[in-house]
């Protein structure tokens, strides 16, 4: 496939916000958000390594986050707010902890800081590994389907699923596996010290139909003074997919340093 192209919107001089799509995403997921967003805001979302029609560049999350980041330096100003989900939020989350003086606000949507004991490293190693796998060997639109029909998605309509996989296919499975063995939860550190540390304002967004981010966010609340959770109702894991403007609103008024 042809290299995604960046969504770019709004104007220099304005706040910036750069937005990271998750695996298997794209950058025009975010354009809804970027349109809820106040005039002449700037929206900048690059395709992610593996996502970019290249393989991955790193073989390890840091080394994906500093290459995307060696990617985006020359379109950013000082300071930005950087908002990601799932893996995109794990990559924002390395990059909160490289380059804490260059972010204005961080917003994570269902995204993980790390597993923190070696038997749940084991089981995800594995879990990982056969997902590669799958991508590897499937016919791609059947392993699409399979990813979609995980727990975490349960609350996707049939239309829905098949839409994202349409929208899905157009990714090389090969890079795609790649870029999960690379990014698993299994080898990525433990990036709560990072979260907590951030001088820069800081939310944590779920869907309220998304149990285990749920009460991840709560955890991570408890131990990171200053974390606010934005719980939105009736949505799942995709939260910027489902309500675009609730998500646009939580950036704004996270990115200005209000609660949201």
């Amino acid at each position: 496939m042809a290299a995604p192209a960046w969504l770019a919107t709004g104007s220099p001089g304005h706040p910036t916000v750069v937005c990271l799509h998750g695996l298997l995403g794209d950058p025009e997921e975010w354009r809804p958000v970027a349109e809820a967003l106040p005039p002449g805001w700037r929206c900048l979302a690059p395709p992610l390594p593996g996502h970019d029609g290249a393989p991955p560049p790193a073989t390890e999350l840091l080394g994906l986050a500093e290459a995307l980041w060696q990617r985006l330096g020359q379109a950013l100003p000082a300071r930005v707010a950087l908002v990601g989900y799932s893996l995109g939020g794990r990559l924002a989350l390395a990059l909160a902890h490289r380059y804490p003086q260059r972010l204005s606000a961080l917003i994570l949507e269902g995204a993980h800081p790390g597993l923190q004991d070696p038997a749940s490293r084991t089981e995800r190693r594995r879990h990982d590994e056969a997902w590669a796998q799958r991508f590897e060997a499937w016919p791609w639109r059947e392993a699409l389907d399979a990813w979609y029909r995980q727990p975490i998605f349960a609350d996707l309509t049939e239309r829905r699923r098949q839409a994202l996989i349409q929208r899905r296919a157009g990714h090389r499975p090969d890079h795609l596996a790649a870029t999960l063995r690379a990014a698993s939860l299994a080898g990525q550190p433990d990036l709560r010290p990072a979260l907590r540390r951030l001088p820069a304002p800081r939310a944590y967004i779920a869907g309220e139909r998304d149990a285990k981010f749920c009460a991840l966010a709560d955890a991570l609340a408890a131990e990171a003074p200053g974390l606010t959770v934005a719980k939105i109702g009736g949505v799942g894991h995709n939260c910027h997919a489902e309500a675009p403007a609730a998500v646009a609103g939580i950036i704004q008024r996270t990115s200005i340093g209000e609660r949201p």
